[in-house]
């Protein structure tokens, strides 16, 4: 058990907070949380208000008044850059809530990393979790290395998308749509829990996509250089594409203008019959067929017209 010094004097108090002050300032709350969670793990020492707002004070009023203070410090400083990885290997996951999807799926799918809090709305929080835990025993090398393979992975995937510029931002009618249309197929994303604002509901809609056949677990370096997305994946994107422009054409549809179009006896058989076979009117067969036929070679890739 710990031992401390009933008569430690105020003095001895403020030289330890100055020594402290002047050596780990620049501790991260996330740092200083770990530092706090290692020490009570140890049984060194005891913090009576952990989670208090204000973390760095917390830390430093237990630690001042111990009798191994300076010991202490040092042993936790040392294990904490043994295991923990630094806040600049996490940039490229700041405020990109896409790219935290696509990490915690990683995780969840290739590291058992399922007990994470999907309700939380600071995902990146729960990515730290993984990586900060007392049970990951792996040195800050081997989380980095992991770390900068999912880095490389969401890179290539982002090189290669052909999507995001389709989902406009604004849209909210699309983006609502694309949601559903996701959910309806079973391929809407459910590591983590929806988000209630537009603009996140879009970044889950293009997380979903991303990590359709995203590249595979691979160590050596520049592996994914070559990333090319899958057939499986453009035919769910390119059908998903269609599905959107038809519903808008169906939408247009409301305001029609009578138009009358001579056909053959021939075509206008084959017309009915078509039109009997999908359970539609003669009218709703036909702008089908010219809508399937504008969408497969007179639009790009974006759904823009070509011509």
């Amino acid at each position: 058990m710990p031992i401390y010094r009933d008569g430690i004097s105020k003095q001895v108090i403020q030289e330890n907070r100055l020594y402290f002050n002047k050596n780990f300032n620049s501790l991260s709350e996330r740092q200083v949380i770990w530092v706090q969670e290692y020490l009570v793990a140890k049984g060194e020492v005891r913090f009576i208000h952990v989670g208090s707002t204000d973390r760095y004070e917390e830390l430093i009023g237990q630690l001042a008044s111990h009798e191994n203070f300076k010991e202490l410090v040092h042993e936790a400083y040392k294990a904490m850059s043994y295991s923990l990885v630094p806040d600049e290997n996490f940039v490229w996951l700041t405020d990109n809530l896409r790219a935290q999807i696509f990490t915690l799926n990683i995780l969840a799918i290739e590291c058992d990393y399922n007990s994470f809090n999907k309700n939380n709305n600071k995902l990146l929080e729960e990515i730290y979790l993984f990586f900060d835990r007392k049970d990951n025993k792996d040195s800050v090398s081997n989380k980095i290395t992991l770390l900068d393979d999912i880095h490389k992975r969401w890179h290539e995937v982002y090189k290669k998308d052909n999507y995001s510029k389709w989902l406009e931002e604004k849209n909210r009618i699309q983006i609502e749509w694309s949601q559903d249309y996701l959910k309806k197929l079973g391929k809407a994303n459910n590591v983590v829990k929806d988000r209630e604002s537009i603009e996140e509901i879009r970044f889950f809609i293009l997380a979903t996509l991303d990590l359709i056949d995203y590249p595979a677990y691979n160590k050596e370096r520049n592996a994914y250089s070559g990333y090319v997305p899958s057939d499986r994946k453009e035919r769910v994107i390119d059908k998903m594409k269609r599905a959107w422009s038809q519903q808008k054409y169906r939408d247009a549809g409301k305001t029609k203008k009578p138009y009358h179009l001579p056909l053959t006896k021939n075509t206008k058989s084959r017309l009915t019959k078509m039109a009997q076979v999908q359970g539609l009117s003669e009218t709703a067969m036909l702008e089908t067929l010219i809508n399937r036929s504008y969408e497969l070679d007179y639009v790009n890739a974006d759904g823009k017209d070509l011509y």
